[in-house]
C-alpha cells in the first residue's frame, strides 16, 4: 500500500479491521463505526487515531506516546456563521445530555464504571470528593500566575452537571451561577450542593442566547464540558461568555485543541448524528480560542497542556479580561 492509497477515506470495513488488528476486539457498536466514517477519516488518519488511543496504550504498557512533531496537519473544521445553524447544533447536544441526566447522570460526568447507577451508592463519596482536586488545581494556577481569586466575585460555571465541582467552587465566590442543559443533572446538583452552600443559583441553559442574559461576572469556570460540543457551539459559548466578563475578570477552562484525524463537517454531522443520542468528543484549535479572546480584550496568562496517553492535545487555559 503506497502513501497515495492512505489518503483514501476509511469505509466501515476498514474501521472494523482497525478495531480487530489494533485493539484486538470488535467495535463496541455500529454507532462507533459510523462516527469514524462520518468524519471523513482517511486510512492514514484512522491508523494514527487507533495507534494513539488510550486503549491501545494500555494494551502495550511501557510504550510512550510520541510527542507532537510540529508537522501535524491542520484540522478541517466547518464554520457555522448562521445563528440558526448553531442553535440546531446546540439543541442536539442538549437533547443528548438531557438523556444522560435521566439515565446515567454521574457516569456521564466521570465515565468510570464505578459511577454507573448500579455501583454508585458505594462510590458516591469518592465521586463527590474528586471535585476538590479540580478546584484546587484552578486555585493553584491562580497562585502560580501571581493573581488571587477576585474578591466578592460572581462566578459563572458552565456545565455544572450534578454539582461535583460546584460544591467546592462556591465557598470562594460571593455568588455562583451554575448552568447546565440537562434538567436531570440540575435537579441532582441542587440537592447535593444545597447541603453545603446557599450562594448558588442553578439555571437551565435552553439556548445559546440565554448566555447573553447572564449578570456580569468576575470569574468563568468550566471543566470537561466544552469538549462535548461541536466547534461552532464552543465558539459561540466562549464569545458570549467573554462578553459577560467584567474588566479584570478571569476565565479558567479546559478544552481539547488537537485530536489526530478529527474533522468536523456540518453536513455530515447533521446527517449522521442529529438523531443519535450519545457522548461526543470535539476540539477547537488554539488559534480560534485566541481569536475569540482577542475580540473581547481577553489576554492569555497561561496555557497548560494536559499530559495524556493519547495523541490528543488538551489544554487548561487561564485568561484575564483587560
Amino acid at each position: 500500500m503506497n502513501d497515495r492509497s492512505l489518503d483514501a477515506p476509511a469505509d466501515a470495513a476498514a474501521v472494523r479491521w482497525a478495531y480487530r488488528l489494533v485493539l484486538g476486539r470488535e467495535p463496541e457498536n455500529e454507532e462507533a463505526v459510523r462516527a469514524h466514517v462520518a468524519r471523513g477519516t482517511t486510512l492514514a488518519q484512522l491508523r494514527e487515531a487507533f495507534l494513539g488511543s488510550h486503549e491501545f496504550r494500555v494494551k502495550v504498557r511501557g510504550v510512550a506516546p510520541p510527542p507532537p512533531t510540529g508537522l501535524e496537519p491542520p484540522l478541517a473544521i466547518d464554520r457555522a456563521d448562521e445563528g440558526a445553524l448553531r442553535d440546531r447544533l446546540f439543541r442536539h447536544i442538549a437533547k443528548s445530555w438531557s438523556h444522560y441526566g435521566n439515565t446515567e447522570p454521574h457516569w456521564s460526568v466521570l465515565t468510570f464504571d464505578q459511577y454507573r447507577n448500579e455501583r454508585l451508592h458505594e462510590n458516591l463519596d469518592a465521586f463527590n470528593a474528586s471535585g476538590q482536586v479540580t478546584v484546587n488545581r484552578f486555585l493553584a494556577t491562580l497562585v502560580r500566575n501571581g493573581i488571587m481569586f477576585p474578591a466578592n466575585a460572581h462566578c459563572i460555571e458552565l456545565g455544572c452537571g450534578v454539582g461535583r465541582l460546584t460544591r467546592w467552587l462556591a465557598p470562594h465566590a460571593r455568588a455562583v451561577t451554575a448552568l447546565d442543559v440537562s434538567p436531570g443533572h440540575l435537579a441532582l446538583a441542587k440537592e447535593h450542593v444545597g447541603k453545603y452552600a446557599s450562594n448558588v443559583e442553578f439555571r437551565q441553559l435552553r439556548s445559546l442566547e440565554d448566555l447573553d442574559a447572564l449578570p456580569p461576572a468576575e470569574v468563568f469556570f468550566t471543566f470537561l464540558v466544552l469538549q462535548h460540543n461541536p466547534p461552532p457551539v464552543i465558539e459561540s459559548i466562549l464569545d458570549r461568555i467573554f462578553a459577560r466578563l467584567t474588566p479584570g475578570a478571569i476565565a479558567y477552562f479546559h478544552l481539547p485543541t488537537y485530536i489526530p484525524g478529527y474533522r468536523f463537517s456540518i453536513d455530515a454531522y447533521l446527517c449522521e448524528r442529529e438523531d443519535e443520542l450519545g457522548m461526543e468528543m470535539h476540539a477547537l484549535p488554539r488559534r480560534d480560542v485566541f481569536r475569540i479572546a482577542e475580540r473581547h480584550g481577553v489576554e492569555t496568562l497561561e496555557v497548560l497542556n494536559e499530559a495524556t496517553k493519547e495523541l490528543m492535545l488538551a489544554d487548561y487555559f487561564l485568561m484575564r479580561k483587560r
